[in-house]
């Protein structure tokens, strides 16, 4: 693996990989240490009220580490752009749960498992808030726009392809894989809001305004998930 390549693999994949890790963890977890038991503690009844904060401490230190390998550089307007296109693009995703086309059952609520308005629950929200808002869309969106949109594009040297050109089979293969991210409820959504964030990149040809984009989009997902009732959403 050449240098440039190496440098973006490390920038851009390395903390999708280090989520994924977390998200393994939990898979395992769920399956070996789970027991949904009344006498068993918390973390056992609810591994992921453990293991999340720790993916968002963990993914936040990795990013950290990475941060001046990022172009953090964009314009006021692309940025504002960006806020824009996550309004819309959750907006669409949002239509079959506000339409109650989709059970309210499931999802994230820390209260069943602590006890409604204790600390903490309060501290659960933080860290899911935290991981919804600010890690996720700086992982995800560096793996697909920043590394993926590129290795589809140029596999032997995508550290040679510049931000912002796209190409059909990009388009297809990471909007397709971001669609397929999500559960099958969430297809139709996902792809409208993951051909509009492509389109805002070939646009701006930077990654800051489409991490607004997802930032802004969970956060009102998150909003939504608490203050509706619907934590399905997340």
């Amino acid at each position: 693996m050449a240098k440039g390549e190496a440098t973006l693999f490390r920038v851009c994949v390395g903390p999708f990989l280090v989520f994924l890790a977390f998200s393994l963890l939990l898979f395992v977890a769920e399956g070996c240490w789970k027991w949904n038991h009344p006498s068993a503690p918390w973390y056992q009844r609810a591994p992921e009220m453990l293991i999340y904060p720790l993916q968002v401490v963990a993914c936040a230190g990795y990013i950290w580490f990475i941060r001046k390998g990022v172009n953090w550089k964009a314009t006021f307007g692309s940025c504002l752009l960006g806020v824009l296109a996550g309004v819309t693009g959750i907006a669409v995703w949002l239509i079959p749960y506000l339409a109650g086309w989709i059970p309210n059952e499931g999802g994230f609520d820390p209260g069943l498992v602590f006890g409604e308005n204790t600390v903490a629950v309060r501290i659960e929200y933080a860290f899911r808030f935290a991981r919804a808002a600010l890690i996720v869309p700086i992982v995800e969106e560096l793996f697909w726009r920043g590394y993926l949109t590129r290795w589809c594009i140029n596999r032997d040297f995508p550290q040679n392809v510049p931000l912002g050109q796209g190409s059909w089979l990009s388009y297809l293969v990471v909007t397709a894989a971001f669609m397929f991210a999500h559960n099958p409820v969430d297809y139709a959504g996902a792809f409208v809001y993951g051909s509009i964030a492509y389109l805002l990149v070939l646009h701006t040809r930077c990654l800051l305004p489409v991490i607004l984009m997802h930032a802004v989009a969970n956060l009102i997902m998150g909003i939504c998930a608490v203050v509706l009732n619907l934590p399905q959403l997340w």
